[in-house]
């Protein structure tokens, strides 16, 4: 009998109904396991025995140079031609999620660049944009044409009622955008932060807690719900399915778009250096179903972006298409992925369209070159 698949990821990347149709339609059994960011990522490093695929995000370059992933045969993909279309046209999708390109092909050398090549790091999954959300009465106390702005998250008028994102890949990028923003200051690359400037940002966040001002630090985006909802919060980071269930239990909560641009991310599918056999076999059937369209417009529902746009398009009602991709107001209510309202009728997605609120990317997700010390001072910042 064959062994299951055995498929790791966060909760927000593996909602329920992904799970339960994937159990469905594939067939062979496949075993699903939530696991956060770091702790996901040190399973992976260390036992790459125990998975075959991983749900990632931000950690190709790192893992792929641990080498606990496997290169990923484009021919054995159904959406090969088009990713191999995208990565020379650079047009279209390519433009709006450019950077996904950048560690996507696996070179002669066996390094990690955008050139085409028949051999893949990663699957390309989904992607989308990340900021703040903030409680709607929160406005009724400013000007009408106060501008969002990072430096919200470390604005004294809103002292012990700011919540912030635990991962410390995440939290460091999210920290020097509101140190910028607060300070008045311009780090020479935001994604790419020098000692001296993770310092300052840990720093700073860690004088801000010992005063009081952050309510609560969230890992997951259940965690996210409950400190809106009840926590006291009335603004923090938070990632879109988040949003969604907050907006399906009547919180009006309002999605930022800061001035100073947004935090970009992806999410891929990376297959288990040590999948083989016809383990690997069910691991591919496994990239090409999530390809197929039913699961792109499952994540749609909670705010997230196929790689491949047209082959969801089917998948969702017109209404669905226009407030999520179109950025059009809901013309009814809309469903999340397990069928619950999360959208009014009459809501406009905040930031627009598919492409506009892309290309408020200011920085994307990614491993500093300073790593080792972002975890370490975000400890600092967490046993404060």
């Amino acid at each position: 009998m064959q062994r299951p698949l055995r498929v790791i990821g966060r909760s927000e990347l593996l909602p329920l109904p992904i799970r339960q149709k994937a159990a469905e339609e594939l067939d062979f059994p496949v075993e699903f396991e939530l696991i956060d960011g770091i702790e996901g990522l040190q399973r992976v490093v260390t036992r790459p025995e125990s998975f075959d695929v991983y749900l990632q995000w931000h950690t190709v370059d790192l893992i792929w140079t641990a080498r606990c992933i496997q290169a990923i045969d484009l021919a054995r993909l159904k959406t090969g031609p088009e990713i191999m279309a995208a990565a020379r046209s650079q047009s279209g999708v390519s433009k709006v999620i450019d950077t996904v390109f950048d560690k996507l092909f696996v070179q002669p050398d066996g390094t990690l660049a955008r050139t085409p090549s028949d051999r893949l790091s990663m699957l390309p999954l989904v992607h989308g944009v990340d900021s703040f959300g903030y409680l709607a009465a929160l406005r009724d106390g400013l000007a009408p044409n106060e501008a969002a702005t990072w430096g919200w998250m470390l604005d004294p008028r809103w002292a012990g009622q700011v919540g912030l994102i635990g991962d410390p890949v995440l939290g460091i990028i999210e920290g020097a955008l509101a140190v910028e923003a607060s300070r008045s200051l311009s780090f020479e690359d935001i994604g790419n932060l020098s000692v001296e400037e993770v310092d300052e940002v840990i720093d700073t966040l860690i004088h801000k807690k010992k005063i009081g001002h952050f309510k609560g630090v969230w890992s997951q985006a259940e965690d996210a719900v409950r400190l809106i909802q009840r926590g006291g919060v009335v603004l923090q980071t938070i990632f879109s399915p988040a949003a969604a269930k907050l907006r399906g239990l009547g919180v009006p909560i309002v999605i930022s778009t800061p001035a100073e641009g947004c935090r970009g991310w992806h999410s891929d599918l990376c297959i288990s250096a040590a999948t083989g056999g016809e383990t690997l076999d069910a691991a591919y059937d496994f990239l090409n179903w999530c390809q197929d369209g039913w699961a792109g417009a499952c994540f749609a529902r909670q705010g997230y972006y196929a790689t491949f746009p047209d082959r969801i398009r089917g998948h969702l009602h017109p209404d669905e298409w226009d407030y999520w991709y179109g950025g059009i107001r809901a013309a009814r209510p809309l469903p999340d992925p397990e069928g619950r309202i999360c959208v009014p009728t009459g809501h406009r997605r905040e930031g627009g369209s598919h492409r506009e609120r892309m290309s408020r990317a200011r920085v994307w997700n990614t491993f500093m070159d300073e790593h080792t010390h972002v975890v370490r001072r975000w400890r600092d910042f967490m046993e404060a």
